[in-house]
């Protein structure tokens, strides 16, 4: 490590303003000093310093940066690639050039104290994050451009609010200390590329929800007439990687929906066209180059990145499509982390080895049926509170919300597995006791998925290092406890239960290494316990002996001056002084120089203390020095058991949800339903006072109806009708969720529940208008309805809530009365349709696998009270005129509306 590299320490927004190595330095001044390894050594052999208690190293202050004053006098150059660059100063020359290499992001230039930009990112700036935009001189031809800049300290959060836009950000860092620099340009290169998909900063990350990097690679089918696809996501912070492939660009539309990626790759592709068919309205697209995604460059970049000489033990070596698209993503994260300039390193991102999704392995949810169960966010708003998730979240890690969080993206199909996390979920609801001490446990969990990330990656502080200990250091009371679990349990907890010893040793060199609350800075010292390395006691104790020599310079200015009131202090900008009254500056010792006059005081130094001050800074530096070099090499060890750590992560995570959805369970009065295998024939939902989790907890003045359900054995389809605003709606949707909570391995809420397993869910609730796209609300409805005909089965379990109210009414209910006869005697499966056309009551009479409820509601004169509760048999009106008026349409309005209702009703 040399000292030029010491300013690329830390994470990535780490304090690379002047540190102890950037203080000027007399040569005369330390001369006559042995500062040699051997010599210092030799110090600390003679005078051992207790190991583990931390040392007060003062930290030195950072020099004020050069502000460019606002003006008007700006030239008319808006843009990098209007001007010549050789007419430019040195230092825009070269942001220049390195914006050239990176168009489509925003350059952010370190400057002393503050990352600049120029130009068109300058205006740009100003205007998203509403910066006062500046000029600098840019050269005698072109007068002044453009600038905008931010404190180097808060870039990570200037960078967090450019992501959210959906903007990518290239950070130029300094790549050497400004000692002995004095009139020469500083090394600087681009360190960092921060995209959507790419950040691993904590301040810029959901805590409890997956940022993924997709990468897709389209291809089309050698009949033309389709297309067939790869696709490669992963969560760079927590180290997940999948990949897939697939058949149609609808199904690809859908899976990455599902996964909410933050951004998207793909190579480029000329038919604009063809994007919009698959890559949601939503999502950051991002097009490079097609190099990386050809079979030979995709096999090398697997290679090279996990140290392998074949792919072929990766298990998925015959998956071409999905093999470019992991080797597209590799390469772009490749580009994202540039070399290190000065030390020809890079820090790899540590990932998990590609795991192949298969389709048939989880229950699948369309991105439609999602947003209309309201999974993960609300219908109408895209709000967290309302959601399924933000309902039954119990969890207390972030690990464990981002678990949660993927089971409810991708329920479970297999029973065994289901059974696994049912019987763990029962176990923990019993046994409270059990589950409390758990939870106390997991609470002040550090999250090791993403802090070992940061650490393989180069980018943890002292704090994450410690965070990590604290966390380790809790597996063996977590093994303890799980002992007493079912011997079904889950195989991802065995790492859980057995504790893996390296992990603990690598805690226990954590604590003897660093101190309990370190700084957040990394290079002024302060990090290190004493007695771990000699150089830097040998340091700390020369240190000491100023510190000594300060004291005792203080007690004999005092009696040289005369002044008793004399004190000897430091500033961060002006280093060591005397300061003395305005009353006493006139009396002071001859020897004395006048370094600084304040308003009640006057400040001054001696030879003595500026020599003194020198061979300080140069220990302080040294010693700074010193701790990072010992830091880094212990973020490396940590670096070097990501795996490992974040094996220990799963099983904690899924603990965590676990307990989560066991402590949700008895808190709400919930019941374990027993689970039947769709492979046994049997397809059937029969639930006792099955209530909506969200709806529920919503409630305030008044305790939710609950409802029973039975569908599967005599009954695959049930007409539910009954008038607005009564609870169809809210009775579909929690079906729905039950058969989702079902499948994830939790409790439902209900008093008991026999369940079948569905290899999907569809639902069709409502519609709107998609004029970008030529479709009215009523052809949106026929789509939706057009999709869940084709792709429904007989283990599916079929939601609708109106078909056919967009057209006239005839043709409406001909369309509904179709789609139900062919539910109830092709498809078969469980379907409930809530509508308002009572004629669909007679399919009952027809169809002896269909039959008919209704919503309650009961009249008394004009009062409408509505019951909410579910019963057999179907109603004979919709009662939509009295709910117009209680909606508070005009009388006059109503009374026409009674009659026109009359008149029709006795001509039909």
């Amino acid at each position: 490590m040399t000292a030029e590299s010491i300013s690329l320490q830390g994470s990535l927004f780490g304090d690379l303003a002047e540190s102890p190595t950037n203080r000027k330095i007399s040569p005369d001044s330390t001369k006559d000093d042995d500062f040699s390894d051997a010599e210092l050594i030799k110090n600390a052999q003679a005078r051992p310093r207790p190991s583990k208690s931390s040392t007060d190293i003062e930290p030195l202050d950072h020099p004020i940066g050069d502000e460019n004053p606002q003006g008007s006098d700006l030239t008319n150059v808006s843009h990098h690639s209007d001007v010549e660059i050789t007419q430019l100063t040195p230092v825009l020359r070269h942001y220049v050039e390195l914006k050239k290499e990176n168009p489509e992001r925003i350059l952010l230039y370190r400057l002393g104290d503050f990352f600049e930009c120029f130009f068109e990112d300058a205006i740009l700036l100003s205007q998203l994050l509403e910066l006062t935009l500046t000029g600098k001189a840019a050269g005698k031809e072109i007068g002044r451009i453009p600038m905008a800049g931010i404190p180097h300290h808060s870039a990570e959060r200037y960078c967090s609010m450019l992501i959210q836009k959906g903007l990518s950000v290239a950070l130029c860092d300094q790549l050497e200390s400004t000692q002995n620099k004095e009139g020469k340009l500083l090394k600087r290169g681009v360190t960092r590329v921060l995209t959507p998909g790419t950040v691993i900063e904590e301040g810029m990350l959901q805590a409890k929800k997956n940022n993924w990097l997709a990468a897709v690679l389209i291809e089309a089918k050698p009949d033309k007439n389709s297309y067939q696809w790869g696709l490669a996501y992963a969560d760079i912070s927590t180290g997940e990687f999948f990949v897939k492939e697939g058949i149609d660009l609808d199904a690809l539309e859908q899976e990455i929906a599902k996964i909410e990626a933050s951004e998207v790759i793909c190579q480029q592709i000329d038919d604009r066209s063809l994007v919009k068919k698959w890559c949601p309205k939503n999502i950051e697209l991002t097009q490079t180059a097609k190099t990386p995604f050809t079979l030979h460059e995709a096999k090398s970049s697997l290679k090279n990145h996990y140290k392998l000489n074949t792919i072929n033990g990766l298990g998925f070596h015959e998956w071409e499509l999905a093999i470019r698209a992991a080797g597209g993503l590799l390469a772009y994260l490749h580009e994202t982390n540039p070399i290190n300039s000065v030390e020809r390193t890079r820090s790899d991102i540590p990932l998990e080895v590609p795991q192949l999704s298969v389709s048939n392995e989880a229950l699948i949810v369309d991105a439609q049926t999602r947003r209309n169960l309201e999974i993960l966010s609300t219908q109408k708003d895209g709000r967290f509170q309302g959601s399924l998730l933000w309902a039954i979240d119990r969890t207390l890690t972030a690990m464990g919300g981002r678990c949660l969080r993927r089971w409810l993206e991708s329920p479970l199909i297999d029973l065994k597995r289901i059974n696994a996390r049912q019987e763990i979920v029962s176990f923990l609801v019993k046994e409270s006791s059990l589950r409390q001490v758990l939870r106390k446990l997991l609470r002040s969990m550090a999250d090791l998925e993403r802090l070992s990330g940061r650490a393989g990656a180069g980018h943890a502080g002292a704090r994450d290092l410690v965070a990590i200990a604290d966390g380790l250091e809790r597996l063996p009371l977590l093994a303890a406890n799980l002992q007493s679990l079912p011997k079904k349990s889950p195989s991802w907890l065995i790492p859980l239960q057995n504790v893996d010893k390296d992990l603990l040793k690598l805690a226990n060199t954590i604590r003897n290494t660093l101190i309990n609350n370190p700084p957040l800075n990394l290079s002024e010292g302060g990090l290190i316990h004493d007695g771990i390395d000699p150089i830097l006691d040998g340091l700390r104790n020369m240190l000491d002996d100023q510190n000594e020599w300060l004291n005792s310079q203080e007690e004999q200015e005092r009696k040289a001056s005369g002044n008793n009131n004399l004190r000897l202090q430091y500033h961060r900008t002006f280093g060591y002084f005397l300061a003395v009254s305005k009353s006493k500056a006139n009396d002071v010792p001859s020897h004395w120089i006048r370094r600084q006059t304040l308003a009640n005081e006057e400040r001054f130094i001696t030879p003595d203390l500026k020599t003194r001050e020198g061979k300080i800074f140069q220990l302080k530096a040294r010693s700074g020095q010193r701790e990072y070099e010992l830091f880094s090499d212990l973020r490396q060890i940590v670096g070097d058991h990501a795996h490992a750590i974040r094996k220990a992560a799963k099983s904690i995570a899924g603990l965590d949800a676990l307990a989560g959805l066991a402590e949700l369970a008895a808190s709400n009065n919930y019941c374990a339903p027993k689970i039947l295998d769709s492979k046994s024939g049997a397809n059937k939902i029969c639930i006792e006072a099955c209530r909506h989790p969200v709806v529920e907890q919503m409630l305030v003045e008044r305790e939710f109806q609950p409802n029973n359900i039975e569908i599967g054995d005599k009954t695959d389809l049930i007409i539910l009708t009954g008038p607005n605003a009564s609870g169809k709606s809210c009775y579909l949707r929690q079906i729905g969720l039950i058969q989702l909570l079902s499948q994830v391995g939790s409790w439902i809420p209900a008093t008991k529940g026999l369940i079948s397993i569905s290899d999907r869910i569809f639902t069709r609730v409502g519609a709107v208008d998609d004029l970008a796209a030529g479709q009215s609300t009523f052809m949106v409805e026929m789509a939706e309805t057009a999709y869940i005909l084709n792709q429904a089965t007989n283990n599916s379990l079929v939601l609708l809530d109106e078909i056919g109210r967009g057209t006239a009414t005839f043709d409406g209910l001909s369309i509904a009365w179709s789609v139900s006869e062919f539910l109830a005697k092709e498809i078969k499966s469980r379907t409930i349709f809530a509508t308002h056309y009572h004629e669909l009551n007679s399919l009952a009479k027809t169809f002896t696998n269909i039959s008919n409820s209704q919503v309650l509601v009961k009249q008394n004169g004009n009062d409408l009270h509505f019951l909410h509760k579910v019963v057999d048999g179907g109603a004979n009106r919709s009662y939509g005129i009295e709910a117009a008026r209680l909606a508070g349409v005009p009388k006059k309005v109503i009374d026409t509306a009674n009659k026109v209702l009359e008149r029709l009703e006795n001509n039909n």
